[in-house]
């Protein structure tokens, strides 16, 4: 079983962005930065502005990851095009719910490493949100290392 990277389809990219879209603003509600009531709006508005041109726009690579012909999860990097050292930030890493448990993740994850290696980059990035201890425990375990931290505290009212 070897998972490989395919090119996103458009129309898998249509159902896969609606879905991310829904999945983020649940996240960053999770994580405590944005409320419920204006989420679903805000992620809307982030993910126009990360991908005005949909598939098309430059420096963003979107791929699902495949195992025997089936897909498997999904992969959305971005190469800055102006920076004069290449670098990727990973923007999406998923594996289909059903397709978890099997280490199918960390695959996905050194799937995304070997295109970075293959298209010069100098260093792989991501984000993750604090509350998600299974995806920080795959990406220590990769070896990556915090660069910096976002803290927060709420402050009720007075």
């Amino acid at each position: 079983m070897t998972l490989s990277l395919e090119p996103m389809s458009a129309e898998y990219f249509a159902a896969w962005n609606e879905r991310l879209i829904v999945e983020y603003a649940r996240e960053k509600v999770e994580a405590g930065v944005w409320t419920e009531e204006h989420a679903l709006e805000l992620s809307k508005a982030e993910q126009g502005t990360s991908l005005p041109d949909g598939m098309q726009t430059p420096g963003h690579d979107l791929f699902v990851g495949t195992v025997d012909g089936e897909i498997v999860g999904n992969l959305w990097l971005f190469t800055d095009p102006s920076l004069p050292s290449r670098e990727t930030f990973i923007y999406d890493i998923e594996i289909i719910s059903e397709h978890r448990g099997k280490g199918l993740g960390r695959e996905l994850l050194a799937a995304a490493e070997a295109w970075c290696a293959e298209h010069g980059s100098m260093s792989v990035r991501l984000n993750v949100f604090a509350p998600n201890k299974t995806a920080r425990a795959l990406y220590e375990s990769a070896g990556y290392l915090p660069t910096s931290m976002h803290m927060m505290k709420r402050i009720s009212p007075a």
